[in-house]
């Protein structure tokens, strides 16, 4: 699929439950967002007739996410019927890593082999006040059933805050111990904090790494992913890297689109605009109707995020973001 800018769109995020077992501060405000009723969200049969079309179309890389994937029931099963579609090259999933204990052995089983976890601090009360309900010494179990599992490659995402969790030298030490990919995130103001304030550039990242240990370039994972300047602690089995979507935004090499948990086709993390799939999905698969969405989406998707904050429509946590 090409969109209109002569972007070709091969990667979709699905976000599968909009509910998390965390309340992190700059995805989900402390009460949590309103939940979705039972049957306004996609049913896993209709996930994967979705999928079915949007792989026939170009589609070849597909990522997991929520809310806390992990958290919807099946989750396992939903892997192993998307990895059964012919034509799907990579498979991933994004989680908090609070049930990846009892998951990572399943999912691996099922065919998954790559996770991303998101780990925004490695100091116990920083984790605890971000999360609100998290515990690091559960997120870092998550982390060694990871690696225990074998998935590879490992992505750790920081989302930094300044005066937060701004401290980058523990995870610098957690590269020298173990083979992850840690990858520094530019907040968004698109959460429940909204202020500009906690944004940390990426040119001032690259300046708190380069003060803490000598770098010397990395080869870049297999992956989808935006991240840049992959770098590493030379002998060290892990690396770091940057997502910088505020200040070096990826917007003329997007490749993505996002099917939300109720069915819905954002074309833009930053942007309001959304398709509803659901009328192509009940009360029977209209095959034919769902290629015209996936045209239209084409012909939708806008050039580059707005050049200033609006209304987003849906708080972070409920776009997968």
């Amino acid at each position: 699929m090409i969109d209109r800018f002569g972007r070709t769109i091969d990667y979709i995020r699905i976000s599968v439950t909009d509910r998390c077992n965390l309340r992190c501060r700059y995805c989900m405000p402390e009460e949590g967002v309103p939940m979705l009723e039972h049957e306004d969200i996609l049913h896993f049969e209709e996930i994967v007739a979705f999928m079915r079309v949007a792989i026939s179309e170009g589609i070849v890389k597909v990522r997991l996410t929520g809310g806390e994937p992990l958290h919807r029931p099946g989750i396992v099963d939903l892997v192993r019927m998307l990895l059964a579609i012919s034509g799907l090259q990579d498979l991933s999933l994004t989680t908090n890593g609070i049930l990846l204990p009892q998951f990572a052995g399943e999912l691996k089983a099922a065919g998954l082999k790559r996770v991303n976890i998101g780990l925004p601090s490695l100091d116990p009360t920083v984790y605890a006040h971000l999360t609100r309900l998290g515990s690091l010494d559960s997120a870092l179990a998550g982390l060694k059933a990871a690696v225990d599992t074998g998935f590879s490659p490992i992505k750790l995402n920081v989302v930094v805050l300044r005066g937060v969790n701004d401290d980058l030298a523990p995870y610098l030490d957690l590269t020298r111990r173990l083979p992850v990919e840690v990858r520094f995130i530019e907040y968004m103001p698109i959460g429940p904090l909204g202020e500009d304030h906690y944004l940390v550039p990426a040119a001032e990242l690259r300046r708190k790494l380069e003060a803490l240990a000598p770098l010397e370039p990395a080869d870049k994972p297999r992956g989808n992913g935006p991240a840049q300047e992959y770098r590493r602690i030379p002998g060290a089995p892990g690396t770091v890297a940057l997502i910088a979507p505020v200040t070096e935004h990826f917007c003329p090499t997007c490749n993505r689109l996002r099917l939300l948990a109720d069915g819905h086709l954002r074309l833009c993390l930053f942007g309001a605009d959304e398709i509803d799939t659901k009328p192509a999905l009940r009360p029977v698969v209209n095959e034919e109707a769902l290629r015209a969405l996936l045209v239209r989406a084409m012909q939708q998707k806008p050039e580059c995020m707005p050049e200033t904050a609006g209304d987003y429509g849906r708080a972070m946590g409920s776009i997968g973001g």
